[in-house]
């Protein structure tokens, strides 16, 4: 999931956002206590252009790490 995640956010093209929220909405919700993957579906999210998506995850996140923080300044 991380590797397509980074895989997205560099194409950083309508597709690729189209993917990861395609594929976001079908992971476990459970998974997103996972701070590494959390940060790289932030990442995406960001460079695909879809702020708002991403700042709901990250402030409905309880355990936010480093480089959630970096996902979400760039």
């Amino acid at each position: 999931m991380i590797l397509l995640f980074n895989a997205c956010a560099q194409l950083k093209t309508k597709e690729a956002l189209d993917l990861v929220k395609k594929t976001s909405k079908q992971i476990p919700k459970s998974f997103y206590s996972n701070p590494h993957l959390l940060a790289s579906l932030l990442d995406a999210l960001m460079k695909c252009g879809d702020v708002a998506h991403a700042e709901s995850l990250f402030y409905s996140s309880k355990q936010k790490v480093l480089s959630s923080y970096g996902a979400m300044m760039k």
